[in-house]
């Protein structure tokens, strides 16, 4: 997972990821590659905020929703 974070700062978004114990990678939107993480998850191009996906390695989404995707990602852990 990836958080990207519409704050203002890096050290806004780190300090709201570490807030709610996030240990995935943090991306400013402005630094977002949209051709790489919003287009083939949002052909709208408008990313929903929050937005919960699970990618695979291979780019393959394997969950979409908080809840889903929390479990899949916990679910791989074990």
């Amino acid at each position: 997972m990836v958080h990207i974070s519409l704050d203002g700062s890096e050290d806004m978004a780190t300090a709201w990821a570490k807030q709610f114990n996030q240990p995935w990678p943090t991306i400013l939107r402005e630094d977002l590659d949209t051709g790489q993480f919003v287009s083939p998850f949002f052909p709208g191009g408008g990313i929903p905020m929050p937005s919960y996906i699970l990618v695979d390695r291979e780019g393959k989404e394997v969950a979409r929703g908080k809840a889903a995707a929390l479990a899949a990602a916990k679910k791989d852990e074990a």
